[in-house]
């Protein structure tokens, strides 16, 4: 009985150190995006800032693109801007963050939760400066289990606000990080559906 428990132990050692419970593939995303941003009704805090969307069309090294993102900003108080000028520091309110990119060639999707933003408002130019990180929480085909983490940067321009806090802008930036897929299927657990 003991030589049985010694073989087997033997045995399954090698396969156990030796392989990770799922393997996974890493993708580097180098992603440069344009398009709108507009100011919605939503507004959980019920402070004159309401949540808003962007929506983009990009290019990156997997092919052409396009990504809606939606979230909700608190003001964080005065800040100096990348421009040098004195602006308004907002940050992004927990949990109000998501977005998705949707990839032409394929129509894959993938899913993110912004879980991190920081914008500076210069109010002599009306531009923003934005920065900030999401995590990826799946997608579909190809991305169907996807794990990982993106950093994004760029510029807004507002192009219109009004009383109420509607707002337009104009915007443009970068995202880099790493996708990582899953082999052989997605896993059981933290996939998206």
């Amino acid at each position: 009985m003991a030589m049985t428990k010694v073989i087997l132990g033997v045995t399954l050692a090698p396969l156990l150190w030796g392989a990770p419970m799922w393997a996974s593939t890493e993708i580097t995303l180098r992603m440069k995006y344009s398009g709108s941003a507009i100011a919605t009704q939503g507004n959980t805090n019920r402070d004159p800032i309401k949540a808003g969307l962007g929506t983009v069309a990009c290019k990156s090294n997997l092919g052409r693109c396009t990504s809606q993102g939606v979230g909700e900003a608190a003001l964080a108080g005065p800040a100096t801007c990348p421009n040098g000028n004195q602006g308004l520091n907002l940050t992004l309110l927990p949990g109000t963050g998501h977005a998705f990119t949707r990839f032409e060639k394929t129509g894959d999707l993938l899913f993110s939760e912004i879980i991190s933003e920081t914008v500076c408002y210069d109010a002599s130019t009306r531009m923003q400066f934005k920065s900030g990180t999401q995590n990826i929480t799946g997608g579909t085909g190809r991305f169907a289990g996807a794990i990982g983490q993106l950093q994004f940067q760029g510029t807004q321009w507002v192009l219109y606000v009004d009383a109420d806090g509607n707002g337009f802008a104009a915007q443009e930036g970068t995202v880099t990080g790493t996708i990582i897929l899953p082999e052989n299927g997605t896993r059981e657990r933290g996939t998206a559906r």
